[in-house]
C-alpha cells in the first residue's frame, strides 16, 4: 500500500510539474516586449479606409514627414505590437532599418509617433505607384497602451490618444481587463457569464469560436457558408452560420446574428484560447453599429 502511495504522490508531482510548466511557458509565450512607441498629441478624428464589400481589413492613414503620400495601416487590436511590412516599406524616405528594426517617425492625424524600434514582417506587397490604397503595416495593441481610444463604427472615424474623458461615456463604463495588450471583456450568452477577446483584425466576422461552442451557437438548420482566409502564416478554412441571439456587456445588449469556426490555426493559436478561458474573438461586424470608447489606462470601455 506504501508503495502505491508512493507512485500516486510521484505521478501527482509529475502532473503539478508538467501543468505549473506550461502555465510559465504560455505566459512567457504570449507576453509581449516592450512598448517602444512614443506618441504626442490627439489625434482628431481619423477617417476609416475598409477594404473589400464585407470590409474585411480595417485601414487607417498615416503620413510622414516631407512625404506627400498617404500610406495605410491594418488596425488589429489582437496584434500586440506595431510592425512594417518589409517589401512594402522598401526605399521610403520616412523608415531606416537597422539590424531587422524599423526607426521611424509618422503621423496619424495630429497624433506625432515615433519609435526605433519597430518590428519587421518578411511579408507584404512591393510598392506600386498604381496602387490606390498603399498598406505597409500593421498598427497594433501598442497604440491603445495607458490610452483612451474611441472607435466609432457608426461615424466610421477612430480618436487616438484622447486627453480627456469624453462626457457621453462617462456613465455607462464596464470593466475589461488588457492582459498582454489584449482586450478582454466578460459578457453574458445563452445565461452564462464569458469572456471575449476584441480583436479588430478579424474585421469580417461578429464571433469567432471553437467548433464545439459553433454547432452550440448557430440555428439548427441554418446554411454554413465556407470561405478560405489568410492569417498569417496560415491558410483558413471558415465556416460561418447564422444565429439569433444577444450578448449582454451589463448595461448594453449586442445582437449576434452570425457565429463562425475556424479551421487552420496553430496549435499554439488554440492552446491560447483553452489557456485563457476565452470562448471566442469579437470581430469588428459585431460593433458596426455602435461606437466604442476604451480607456486602457483604467481598464474601462464603453459600447453606444
Amino acid at each position: 500500500m506504501k508503495i502505491i502511495k508512493k507512485i500516486v504522490g510521484i505521478i501527482l508531482g509529475i502532473i503539478a510539474a508538467l501543468l505549473l510548466g506550461g502555465y510559465f511557458y504560455f505566459d512567457q509565450k504570449f507576453t509581449p516586449e516592450k512598448n517602444y512607441l512614443k506618441i504626442e498629441n490627439e489625434s482628431g478624428n481619423i477617417p476609416i479606409t475598409w477594404l473589400g464589400n464585407n470590409k474585411s481589413v480595417l485601414l487607417v492613414p498615416i503620413h510622414f514627414p516631407e512625404d506627400s503620400i498617404i500610406y495605410y495601416l491594418q488596425f488589429d487590436t489582437g496584434a500586440a505590437c506595431t510592425e512594417f511590412y518589409s517589401h512594402s516599406i522598401k526605399n521610403l524616405k520616412g523608415i531606416t532599418v537597422r539590424n531587422k528594426l524599423a526607426a521611424s517617425l509618422f503621423y496619424i492625424g495630429k497624433s506625432k509617433i515615433a519609435s526605433d524600434h519597430i518590428k519587421i514582417l518578411a511579408t507584404g506587397k512591393k510598392p506600386d505607384t498604381t496602387d490606390s490604397i498603399k498598406i505597409i503595416g500593421t498598427l497594433g495593441a501598442d497604440i491603445l497602451e495607458d490610452r483612451k481610444t474611441v472607435i466609432n463604427f457608426k461615424k466610421n472615424f477612430i480618436v487616438f490618444n484622447i486627453t480627456r474623458e469624453p462626457v457621453e461615456f462617462k456613465n455607462n463604463l464596464i470593466d475589461f481587463t488588457f492582459k498582454k495588450r489584449k482586450i478582454i471583456i466578460r459578457g453574458i450568452l445563452k445565461g452564462k457569464e464569458e469572456k471575449f477577446l476584441f480583436d479588430s483584425g478579424t474585421s469580417a466576422y461578429e464571433l469567432l469560436t471553437n467548433k464545439q461552442n459553433w454547432q452550440d451557437l448557430k440555428l439548427p438548420h441554418s446554411k454554413v457558408i465556407i470561405e478560405k482566409a489568410q492569417s498569417r502564416p496560415h491558410i483558413l478554412t471558415t465556416y460561418t452560420a447564422e444565429t439569433n441571439l444577444n450578448i449582454r456587456f451589463k448595461n448594453k445588449s449586442i445582437s449576434l446574428s452570425e457565429v463562425t469556426h475556424v479551421e487552420g490555426f496553430s496549435q499554439i493559436q488554440y492552446m491560447l484560447m483553452k489557456f485563457s478561458g476565452m470562448t471566442g474573438m469579437l470581430g469588428n461586424k459585431i460593433f458596426l453599429k455602435n461606437c466604442l470608447y476604451i480607456d486602457c489606462s483604467r481598464e474601462k470601455i464603453s459600447i453606444e
